[in-house]
């Protein structure tokens, strides 16, 4: 994670110039335990408290692969010890009929679209 947190805070600079961030007051991400994601997760833990950005987290197991409820407590580990709030979202995909790939990506985007909307 050290190389993660050193390129984050190299990176932070760039996009505080950027503007990108303006106007921005609770910012949420969602992280699957991936590189690209974990990476996003340690550039906005920096960027955030710079920013007065509050930040929150969510992961979305999908229960498809064993090893998805040991890599969303990962996150979730991850998000506390960078102070960054975490919730794990479940879906079910017992249920699902048809394209499972399909299935599983709507439901992460209703998942992740419901827990944005709550979290402001």
């Amino acid at each position: 994670m050290q190389l993660t947190a050193t390129a984050a805070a190299h990176i932070a600079p760039r996009v505080l110039a950027s503007g990108l961030l303006d106007g921005v007051g609770t910012l949420g991400l969602a992280v699957s335990g991936g590189g690209d994601s974990m990476a996003l997760l340690h550039l906005m833990a920096t960027l955030a408290p710079a920013r007065g950005l509050s930040l929150r987290a969510a992961t979305v197991d999908h229960g498809l692969r064993p090893e998805a409820a040991d890599e969303a407590r990962f996150v979730a580990e991850v998000c506390a010890r960078l102070g960054v709030p975490h919730e794990t979202l479940v879906w079910d995909g017992r249920a699902a009929r048809g394209n499972l790939q399909a299935e599983a990506r709507a439901a992460r985007y209703r998942l992740l679209a419901g827990w944005a909307a709550g979290q402001g």
